[in-house]
């Protein structure tokens, strides 16, 4: 036995532990369905963790049972759970919520959790703009707007929060202190350096024009944003030529890049698995639609990136 322990082994010593703070913590606990809900799910720790780790973080899980108890008095249902802690509250606990599917039958809302982290991804969105700012409460009543539209089922909360994400950011651009709305410049250079936001912030700017009787139009200059784009996939294929480790994934990765770099022609991995790839004595031969594109090696010494 180790040193201190008497005549009782270590998994005795930690299960004996657990039991005792089990039993504490049940004594906290008003009702008598959630106290023996507590005492079930600590057995189970017991069993599924080992009773070492069980008896460590028994007590991290008390204040959730705790919660329920003063909450409902009873094993809630999935949304009351997610209504009451939020998707991100129940990512903390998410050792009981294990044993709440497994053992209580409590099924999880995967669609019900996605669209409650949306909608803390809208709030944290609107909480963005200064403080009863001009920009704060131009945004809000986008929302609004965007939020009857979910209502009547022609957006969804990820369209929306990305919508009010661009608004919010064109917002800041143009004005960190929210006391002036966006001119045609303002839009002009917000979209110079992100042209990929240009069908995003398109229903902003409709909104304003309505709203605000401005006259926004949201212009890429193709040419500059097709610069742009150069750059950062030369830089990008300039970084992975110089990365060691080079598998399957990464050689992917890199025939996708230098597609859209050498050809302008944009593919996914997914669509690369279905086409014939070669490795050649000075390259690589990619055939697409009975073309075939030649591509440099992926080799920092020998790929020249113009």
């Amino acid at each position: 036995m180790p040193a201190g322990r008497g005549d009782i082994c270590e998994p005795c010593y930690w299960t004996r532990t657990c039991r005792k703070r089990i039993t504490i913590g049940q004594a906290g606990i008003t009702t008598k369905a959630l106290s023996e809900a507590f005492g079930e799910f600590g057995e189970w720790m017991i069993r599924t963790t080992g009773p070492h780790k069980a008896a460590l973080r028994i007590n991290h899980f008390f204040p959730f049972f705790l919660e329920i108890d003063q909450a409902w008095s009873r094993i809630p249902t999935y949304s009351e759970l997610l209504h009451h802690f939020g998707a991100e509250g129940l990512r903390r606990v998410r050792l009981p919520m294990r044993w709440l599917h497994e053992e209580q039958g409590v099924e999880p809302d995967h669609q019900a959790k996605r669209i409650d982290s949306e909608k803390r991804r809208i709030q944290a969105c609107l909480s963005s703009m200064p403080s009863a700012s001009l920009s704060d409460q131009v945004l809000k009543a986008y929302w609004l707007q965007l939020d009857t539209r979910i209502e009547a089922g022609k957006t969804s909360h990820t369209s929306a929060r990305l919508a009010l994400k661009a608004a919010a950011a064109l917002l800041l651009a143009t004005d960190r202190e929210g006391q002036r709305l966006p001119q045609q410049g303002d839009v002009d250079n917000y979209l110079h350096a992100v042209p990929g936001q240009a069908a995003s912030v398109t229903g902003f700017t409709n909104f304003l024009n309505r709203q605000h009787v401005t006259t926004l139009t949201p212009r890429v200059d193709v040419k500059r944003a097709r610069k742009r784009r150069k750059e950062t996939l030369a830089r990008t294929l300039m970084t992975m030529a110089r990365c060691t480790d080079q598998g399957e994934a990464w050689r992917e990765r890199w025939i996708v890049a230098a597609m859209e770099y050498f050809h302008d022609t944009k593919v996914t991995q997914k669509m690369l698995r279905q086409q014939t790839v070669e490795r050649t004595t000075d390259g690589i031969q990619v055939v697409m639609g009975g073309v075939t594109y030649w591509l440099p090696m992926a080799d920092a010494d020998r790929v020249q990136v113009p």
